[in-house]
């Protein structure tokens, strides 16, 4: 990806999400160096942000506000190229710090465990009990290779 489109993208991600400070902070670090263009697009991110909220049939769709912010992030770079440092620099400063470590630790424990970096919807408790087939990892750590004990339980189905 290149990054007038990266930065397009980031950009109508926080418009969309309504952080308009944020926005206007990020357009007047990146047109910076040129007063006019600066001004240019504190503009536009006002008149885009009166046509997010319109909420009429004339509403522009945050594909659209991306082409025509992929448009000028595009010209402002190859019109001034110490644009291109502050946007890298921005674009780092608010990229996710990447996924961490994660460490699992199975000891005797009994109920409901919930391991989700997010969760949309809501949580259903749901009492289960497996006595199947299963492997124990009661008390293992894992780092890569699960080790445990299996357990054959057989068909635990009641025929009749």
């Amino acid at each position: 990806m290149e990054l007038f489109e990266e930065g397009a993208r980031v950009l109508t991600q926080e418009m969309v999400r309504g952080g308009w400070t944020v926005v206007q902070g990020w357009v007047t670090r990146v047109f910076g160096g040129d007063e006019t263009k600066r001004h240019r697009a504190l503009e536009e991110v006002a008149e885009t942000r009166r046509e997010l909220d319109a909420g009429d049939g004339g509403a522009v769709s945050a594909e659209e506000v991306e082409q025509s912010w992929r448009t000028q992030l595009r010209r402002l770079l190859r019109e001034d190229p110490a644009a291109a440092a502050e946007l890298r620099a921005l674009l780092d400063e608010v990229a996710p710090s990447g996924t961490g470590n994660v460490t699992n630790t199975a000891r005797d424990v009994h109920g409901v465990l919930i391991q989700a970096g997010t969760i949309h919807g809501g949580v259903h408790r749901n009492e289960t009990r497996y006595d199947g087939d299963h492997v124990e990892m009661r008390g293992n750590r894992a780092g890569r290779d699960v080790i445990g004990i299996q357990n054959n339980h057989g068909d635990r189905r009641s025929e009749g």
